[in-house]
């Protein structure tokens, strides 16, 4: 009997590699993604600072000039916080579009190596017939020769 040879070998190599390729792009957006929070909690930390520095210097000294910089610094960081959030509710809906990709090339992969797995098993009770027959001639040759 020939050995066994799984025909859409080749075809599951490549679905492997689409999916290490696809896996690859989920890691950078995701890396993409955490990077992009630690941004937005920079920016949150540095409102707050912003905020306490001027309440205290309110309380030390008032200078309208001082505090209009303060108003204006603060606006600024509180408009950046809002585009962070933007572009990261964008980048959660890139990286919720991969992880999809990923699922699916993953099922590719995984439904031809369950195909695989079976067709093994049923070369492997083929095989295992086929001894048994070769056996069962064996012995019954040897009964008419006896």
């Amino acid at each position: 009997m020939k050995k066994f040879k799984f025909t859409l070998e080749s075809v599951l190599i490549i679905r492997k590699h689409a999916l290490e390729d696809e896996r690859i792009k989920l890691a950078s957006i995701t890396d993409i993604y955490n990077k992009q929070l630690d941004v937005l909690n920079q920016m949150n930390n540095a409102l707050l600072q912003i905020k306490n520095e001027s309440e205290r210097y309110l309380k030390e000294t008032f200078d309208a000039n001082i505090v209009a910089n303060y108003a204006a610094y603060s606006n600024k960081i509180a408009q950046d916080i809002k585009t962070q959030e933007k572009i990261i509710e964008k980048t959660k809906h890139e990286l919720n579009i991969q992880q999809q990709i990923v699922k699916d090339a993953y099922i590719k992969v995984k439904s031809l190596e369950n195909l695989k797995e079976k067709q093994k098993e049923n070369y492997n009770k083929e095989l295992l017939q086929e001894e048994i027959k070769q056996i069962d001639d064996i012995v019954n040759s040897k009964r008419i020769t006896a």
